[in-house]
């Protein structure tokens, strides 16, 4: 069974992509964006350029199901537990104003 690649071709489209997806972000940060848009607009060009590598030039796009489970299974976990972990933290700070011993 042969396996399924992209053409040259398509790796410099995807390439061309990612120049023109970190030429925006460049441009994004000089923007005046109001409030936590800014925040917003960079992480989402960020995950674009992510998937795009993720998918094209680290193979799992034409890669099995076993690949796909890992993917989901290390997102699940960064998502889910280390930002709720993380988040659960941060937003608990200042709840005890003084701890003796510290």
């Amino acid at each position: 069974m042969p396996e399924r690649s992209l053409s040259p071709a398509g790796y410099f489209g995807v390439l061309a992509a990612l120049v023109l997806l970190t030429i925006l972000t460049v441009g994004v940060s000089f923007l005046e964006v109001a409030g936590i848009w800014h925040l917003v607009l960079g992480l989402s060009i960020g995950l674009c350029k992510a998937s795009l590598v993720v998918l094209f030039f680290m193979h799992a796009l034409f890669s099995p199901r076993a690949t796909w489970a890992v993917i989901a299974v290390s997102c699940f976990w960064l998502i889910v537990v280390l930002m709720t972990l993380t988040l659960s933290d941060y937003s608990s700070r200042g709840e005890i104003p003084f701890a003796p011993g510290h």
